[in-house]
């Protein structure tokens, strides 16, 4: 395949032979944390600790203790469509689970990965499994197995982080973790996650801020829709998901028939878990493809993109950069001000006060917080887009 950084490269060898190459090792050969945090999407404070063999289930714990005893005659309601073996990940924050190769061997050092044995150089989350928080997880039990095996259940905090007491309307989401390994790699790995888990729980105050603002949350919420009696805990509205909700989506709604699309991807986040719960399962990707309702356009790309996990470690930085810079005046807020009315001038959105204020504050948020940038040409277009 033709690389067009290859041939700059050799051009630049060929008029400067005493020039440094653009390519350092480091992007030759990343490093076994690097391709872990590309591979789940996980901010750069992330990096492996423990690594193990496990097996992904869902169902009653009854059914999961059965299952992993080996008693099929008592588990015949254990769905195999919804069991599967991977690789389970821990990270200082992160328990991150897969059924698509790794891109480095499980041997490898942090500081090097000589070796690739998968697809997922810099592809993101594949497969089957989940990207979960620390902070997001309520209970972890041991099962008791007559065969000696770590079986782990897990119940996540789905639904329960924003309707506090309300828990009752929500079933607990929950799942079966299976360790594969020697006693000593599974006590380490429990271990590890035991300290992890106790470390987490200063973020919880983050999660809820996050969550909060999920669309997932109120669409899955019954109660935040129709019970405004406790203002302390119960949202009178949709979260702002965009200039959509005000000044109408683009596009003819029933011609991209995003009524059908919200159905659809209502049904998987009421089984599968919603934002930072939620689990990875083939009908995931199908998803996708159909096409993402509006409304929920902005959370899924923000989960898949893994910029909500950088949410869950600063939830106050656009807010608390705006204060800071509040009436400091820079060469890049210039060139924003000259830009804003051209942005996307057909859309009623920023036809108005509305739109365009939106506008100017995330452009100019960004402008300081990546100086080196700063602002450029069609970076307006590009966040009209988004909002």
């Amino acid at each position: 395949m033709f690389n067009f950084n290859t041939l700059v490269q050799k051009a630049q060898s060929l008029i400067d032979p005493n020039a440094s190459p653009t390519t350092t090792s480091s992007d030759v050969h990343p490093s076994k944390a690097v391709l872990f945090r590309l591979q789940f999407r996980l901010p750069d404070s992330q990096s492996p600790l423990q690594e193990i063999t496990a097996e992904l289930s869902f169902g009653s714990a009854s059914a999961a203790r059965s299952h992993a005893q080996g008693d099929d005659t008592k588990s015949k309601s254990h769905d195999r469509s919804s069991a599967y073996v991977g690789k389970l990940h821990l990270s200082e924050s992160y328990l991150c689970f897969t059924t698509q190769p790794t891109s480095f061997q499980p041997t490898a050092s942090l500081q090097a990965s000589t070796a690739f044995n998968g697809q997922t150089h810099g592809s993101g989350p594949a497969g089957n499994g989940f990207t979960l928080p620390l902070v997001a997880i309520r209970r972890v039990e041991r099962l008791q197995t007559q065969n000696s095996l770590f079986a782990l259940s897990i119940t996540t905090s789905n639904g329960f982080v924003v309707q506090a007491g309300n828990a009752g309307s929500n079933p607990a989401q929950k799942f079966t973790l299976q360790l594969a390994g020697s006693r000593q790699a599974c006590e380490r790995f429990c271990d590890v996650l035991k300290r992890g888990l106790r470390e987490a729980t200063k973020d919880a105050g983050n999660l809820k801020a996050i969550v909060t603002q999920c669309y997932s949350e109120y669409l899955l919420s019954e109660k935040l829709q129709k019970s405004p009696e406790k203002p302390d805990t119960i949202c009178r509205g949709p979260p702002d998901v965009g200039l959509g909700l005000l000044f109408r989506y683009p596009g003819d709604a029933k011609k991209t028939r995003d009524k059908s699309k919200m159905r659809l991807w209502a049904e998987y986040l009421r089984e599968n878990g919603r934002n930072f719960t939620l689990v990875r399962q083939p009908t995931f990707a199908r998803l996708f493809r159909v096409g993402l309702p509006n409304r929920l356009r902005g959370e899924l790309w923000e989960l898949t993109s893994g910029s909500l996990f950088l949410r869950l470690q600063k939830p106050s930085l656009y807010t608390d950069t705006l204060a800071k810079f509040n009436g400091r005046e820079s060469l890049a807020i210039d060139e924003i001000e000259k830009d804003l009315n051209r942005s996307l001038p057909e859309y009623a959105g920023f036809q108005s006060d509305e739109g365009i204020g939106r506008l100017r504050r995330v452009l100019t948020a960004y402008s300081w917080v990546d100086e080196d940038v700063g602002y450029c040409q069609a970076m307006n277009i590009v966040v009209a887009a988004l909002l």
